[in-house]
């Protein structure tokens, strides 16, 4: 495998129909890097943000628990009213 496959094996070309003004907004905003680099950017940008929704989507589901300190607290009541038991060796 040469250098240029093994570095195709990573990168997809496209062409895409981009709004102009979009285009020339996002350039201004992500100055000085090419254009594949500032859509590369707002990909991996747009990305984050959906993963986050996600995750906050989750709030309430039991799946995560986003308010861990309410949890601990209630977790320490516990432990304080039935008292923490020593547990023999041998």
């Amino acid at each position: 495998m040469n250098l240029y496959s093994f570095y195709n094996a990573y990168i997809m070309r496209t062409t895409i129909a981009i709004d102009e003004e979009l285009m020339d907004e996002l350039m201004r905003v992500e100055s000085g890097v090419s254009r594949s680099e500032a859509i590369r950017r707002a990909i991996q940008d747009f990305l984050k943000r959906r993963q986050c929704e996600e995750f906050l989507s989750l709030a309430g589901s039991k799946l995560t628990d986003l308010d861990w300190r309410q949890t601990e607290r209630e977790e320490l009541r516990k432990v304080k009213r039935h008292g923490r038991k020593r547990q023999s060796i041998g």
